[in-house]
Parts: C-alpha cells; structure tokens; sequence
C-alpha cells in the first residue's frame, strides 16, 4: 500500500497532463509536459530522500516540520471535530490546546504582527491532503509537485507569449536549473509560491483574451502568495500597477521613468500606512525579520552563516543598503564558500546565471521591437525582492531557497532580449 497509491496517482497525473491540452505547451510535443513533471517528481524524491536520511531532525527539518504537526491537526478531525475547524479556521479556544500544545511550529516568532502566518497554512494544507494520502508522505511529495508543475506551465505559457517562433521551444530552459527543481518540487513552500506566481503572473498576462478564467487565475495568485510569501507579494504590487499604466507605449525611456517612479511612490506609501496599524508597518517587519533570522543562524551555529548588514527601523536604512542585497542575492554563495554539493552548485549556477544575463546584453536583440512593458516589469517585480532577501538572509541555504523562485523570470529575461539569429551566426563561425 505504501508503494502503490503513490504509482497509481502518478500514473492518473501523467495521463491527465498528456491528454489534456491545457498542459500542452505551443511549438513542443505533449510528451515535453509529462517529461517535465517526471523530472520533478524526481526532483521532489530527491528532496525527500535528502530530509529523511542525511538532516534526521524531523523537528526543524523543512518537509516534515509541517508534515509532523499536521498531523495532529488530521487527527482532530476523528476525535473532536469542533477542535480541528478550529484548527482550520484560526479560531481560538481551549478545545485546540491538546493538540497545539504537541505541534513545533504551528507558533512563530512575532507572529503577532505579521499579516498570515505561513507555517500554519502549509500545516493545514497537508492535514488536509492527509485525508487523501492516509498519511502517506509520497502522496504529499507528488501533489507538491503538480502544484509547482501547473505554476511552471502557466509560467511558461505567459513565457511563449512574448517569445518569437524560434525561441518558444527553448522556454523549457528557464525551469530547468537544478536548484530550481531541486527547492521547488517537494513539500515546502516554495512548491506553493510556484503555483501562486504562474496563476497571478497568467490572470495578469491573458486578461484581455480570457477574462474569467483570467481573473479567477490572478485572484487565487494573489491569495496563495498572501498566505505564503506576503513580502515577494509587496514587491510584485508596484510592477503590476506599473504594467497597466500606459501600456501601450513601449519605449525604454517611458518604460524606466514609469516604474522608477511606481517606486518612489510605494515607498512613500509604506512609509505613510505605516502608522495606521502594527501589521502594515513594514518597514518594522523587515528589521524584524532580519534581527530574527540572524539571531536562530548564530543560536543554531549556522554552517552556511554570512554576514548581513544590519538593518535599524527605517526606510533609509533599507535603501542604502538594497545594492548589498542584489549582490549578496545574486552572487552568494561564492564557490570557496560551498560546504556541500549543493552549495557549490548553486554557486555554480550563479555564474553561469551572470554570464547568460551578460551573453544576452552583448547580444541583445536590435532589429526587433521589445515590449519594454513585460521586461521593466518582470524587471521591477523581481529586483526588489532579490535586493530584500539578500538583506533579510544571513544563512546562505536558505538565501538559495528564497532566490529559485525568480530564477525562471532572469531566465526568460535573457531568452528574451537574445538575438537569436546573431547566436546561430556565432556558432557557424565557431
């Protein structure tokens, strides 16, 4: 039983994904989506086998933190169903204490001012696939994975939209770094954020052409990344206001001037709410965030520990020091400071990462009109987020983890902008 409810469900999801073309992706066979979504799978076992057998400490271990109390949470539900909807809902009574009282993550540090609390998410989602999986943690690993699989594929889908006929079949290229696969296919909540962004990122781009799917799509994004990933949320707000302000004009000149000043104005903005309520200020949460992140590193002597600058409670603070949070984000962790394999091959592809990104501006496409909107926008929706968690991140693994959600969007930014057909004249010359 324990081997066969995770093949059949795998056989029902690979069949679905061929037959159904709504996981078909234009200019490449049906059988590319089955074979992505087997690399994840295989991906996600991977990180299952990493959490089981080398960090044994199922209590802070990432998977089964959220696996392990959900649990408890499941079994609410047979034994008093008024405690487990209160477990559900947020409602709190002494009816949830026997069950609370034996979970190690269900409370978090200031969670008081925070505006959701994530891990109790992830936890209620997993007691809820409980009643699907009987507890079977492979079932979890395999509906994690379509999770992010159906956020890839609506990614990609936006992805080929703005891409010309040639380079659609290379959208397959922006999924497939192997820390990308490795952090987002198995029971954390980067697996979730996958699908929150490819839902809101394709309600924003298909709008116009399917209205209410569209909008379904985008407002159940917007609801996943609330939840689960508020902060990358704040940062996507001021590209997507951005984005249909005058849309129409496609200059770089009118592009940079508009989302510079989108900018300005969000934080300006953060700086005036912030007074109206302690879960809006964050400006605090961000200080906060970090002055906790760094105190857990140095208690639990962190071996991937690296220095960030300290950040006092106010809006200065931050913005002096955002080009230190690119850097970090996007250079860290250096090769000599890899610990494990999978530290020196995030390093790894860091480089490989700038050298893509600086290949496609030195052979960026000149001939071709740009949608300068979609670029400055994707531009302005990941920057801000990778200069944050480059200041919030003193442990550099999970710097990685935080980081390989947008790493499909600096892909495509460089698939974009590419001229293709100074890339073939290259290499016939070579």
């Amino acid at each position: 039983m324990t081997a066969l409810l995770p093949i059949l469900l795998i056989c029902i999801i690979a069949i679905a994904i061929y037959r159904w073309r709504i996981f078909h992706l234009e200019a490449l066979p049906a059988w590319t989506s089955v074979a992505l979504f087997s690399v994840k799978l295989l991906f996600g076992f991977a990180l299952w086998a990493v959490y089981t057998f080398y960090y044994t400490d199922r209590s802070t271990s990432d998977i089964y933190k959220f696996y392990d109390d959900a649990h408890y949470v499941h079994t609410a539900f047979g034994e008093n169903k008024t405690a487990f909807v209160g477990l559900m809902t947020g409602s709190e009574d002494s009816s949830l204490v026997p069950y609370t009282s034996q979970m190690k993550n269900w409370q978090r540090n200031f969670t008081d001012r925070m505006p959701f609390n994530e891990n109790r998410f992830m936890i209620r989602l997993n007691a809820l696939m409980m009643f699907i999986s009987f507890e079977n943690i492979h079932v979890h690993t395999i509906l994690f994975c379509l999770f992010s699989f159906i956020g890839c594929i609506l990614l990609l889908k936006v992805f080929q939209a703005f891409l010309s006929g040639g380079k659609k079949k290379w959208v397959l290229l922006t999924v497939l770094f192997p820390s990308f696969l490795f952090w987002t296919s198995g029971g954390l909540k980067e697996s979730i954020i996958m699908l929150g962004l490819g839902m809101l990122f394709y309600g924003l781009i298909f709008f116009t052409a399917r209205k209410v799917t569209a909008s379904v799509s985008f407002l159940m994004g917007v609801l996943l990344l609330f939840v689960i990933k508020y902060f990358l949320l704040l940062c996507i707000v001021p590209a997507l206001v951005g984005y249909y302000l005058f849309s129409q004009r496609s200059t770089w000149q009118v592009a940079i001037s508009k989302y510079a000043a989108i900018l300005i104005l969000s934080a300006t903005a953060l700086v005036i709410i912030a007074p109206l309520n302690p879960k809006l200020d964050f400006i605090f949460l961000i200080a906060k965030k970090q002055k906790h992140a760094i105190a857990e590193a140095k208690y639990l002597k962190a071996g991937s520990y690296s220095p960030v600058p300290v950040l006092d409670q106010s809006l200065f603070s931050i913005i002096k020091n955002l080009p230190t949070g690119l850097w970090n984000s996007m250079l860290k962790p250096y090769l000599w400071q890899s610990r494990n394999p999978m530290m020196l091959l995030s390093a790894a592809e860091n480089i490989a990462l700038l050298f893509l990104l600086i290949f496609a501006i030195v052979y960026r496409n000149g001939k071709e009109t740009i949608n300068y909107n979609i670029l400055f926008f994707i531009l302005t929706a990941v920057i801000p987020y990778l200069c944050m968690i480059g200041i919030m991140t003193p442990v550099l693994g999970n710097l990685v983890r935080y980081k390989v959600v947008v790493i499909p969007m600096l892909v495509f930014i460089a698939l974009y902008i590419v001229d293709e057909q100074r890339i073939s004249r290259l290499m016939k010359r070579q």
